[in-house]
């Protein structure tokens, strides 16, 4: 009850700073330094996911098989705002909730600055945190009720973007993990879930027209936890596309990843192998009903993970909508 409450605490907090900071921008003579939206809109999710308190049930017959999925309906408030501290074109600090990784969850806090450099490119630091990830204090238990357990999950990026005046980004992300009560890691060290992940990210804006845009993506990362059943090394491919039509902007992308562990899972006596894949669209709508300062958003999405051992299949479909006003 006490950590939901300083959750609570903690958005509201957020989001009447970001309210309060974009209100004073606006009524000062430096209002044309500040960018800021916030947009309020509810998430519906359905996934299964064994090791996810969110797509799994607290109860186990057994470990021979996948999690049903489970359902919630989550409202959200994302916060973005930009603000340039001196020329137009200089140093700019930023705050939004955008993931650096997967790894990382859903809902990430990301405080930074963006400064660029003529000719060269854009340099773009940034710490981020997670304030609501739980998971199993022990996933493998069955026949009694699981318990749910916090995990800090907090780090850096490092971008260099716009490298040379080309559409090349590339960026680099450590994320440190620590789980509150690791009660698996505890009975069987093999299993630790303290650690962190290292990933190199590089994607390229292709311009075919005015109106589209391709946008390839590759990534590596090096999971190193205190557990070699948890260590592994991923590589993820996605393809993202942006067409303007009018005042629409739609946003389709496709993903595959696949990730292979360092050692046996001694539970299932089995090196964990998984394959990743999904798809997604968004839609972006300005000006609904000429409101010339709020834009709608919706989106649907499909993911499924594929695992050599069937416990760690997982599958999700998110469905959202959201109305943001802009600063």
């Amino acid at each position: 009850m006490k950590n939901a409450w300083v959750d609570s605490m903690l958005v509201c907090c957020i989001f009447f700073f970001t309210i309060s900071v974009a209100v004073s921008a606006e009524e000062s003579e430096e209002r044309d330094r500040l960018e800021a939206k916030i947009g309020l809109g509810v998430m519906f999710i359905d996934s299964g996911n064994n090791l996810n308190p969110n797509g799994s049930k607290a109860y186990l017959n057994d470990l021979n098989s996948a999690a049903d999925k489970e359902s919630m309906t989550i409202p959200l408030i994302l916060p973005d705002v930009t603000y340039d501290i001196g020329d137009q074109d200089g140093m700019k600090f930023y705050f939004n909730t955008e993931p650096p990784i997967d790894e990382v969850g859903s809902f990430v806090i990301n405080f930074g600055g963006s400064y660029p450099i003529e000719n060269v490119g854009i340099i773009d630091i940034n710490a981020f945190f997670t304030p609501f990830e739980e998971v199993w204090e022990n996933p493998y238990i069955t026949g009694v009720d699981r318990q749910t357990t916090r995990t800090s999950k907090y780090g850096a990026r490092v971008a260099f973007n716009r490298i040379l005046g080309t559409g090349l980004r590339v960026n680099v992300v450590y994320m440190n993990d620590d789980v509150d009560e690791d009660v698996i890691g505890k009975l069987m060290p093999e299993l630790s879930r303290d650690g962190a992940v290292y990933a190199l990210n590089a994607n390229y804006s292709f311009n075919v027209t005015k109106t589209f845009e391709l946008r390839p993506r590759v990534s590596i990362r090096k999971g190193e936890y205190d557990g070699d059943s948890n260590s592994f090394t991923k590589f993820k491919m996605d393809l993202e596309a942006r067409y303007i039509i009018g005042r629409l902007a739609l946003i389709p992308r496709i993903f595959y990843s696949c990730s292979e562990y360092d050692e046996i899972n001694p539970i299932f006596n089995k090196t964990r192998e998984d394959d990743g894949y999904g798809i997604s669209l968004m839609a972006n709508y300005m000006a609904p009903f000429g409101w010339q300062n709020w834009s709608t958003q919706a989106m649907a999405g499909f993911s499924r993970g594929d695992s050599n051992i069937t416990f760690n299949d997982s599958e999700a479909i998110n469905l959202g909508a959201f109305l943001t006003y802009h600063f």
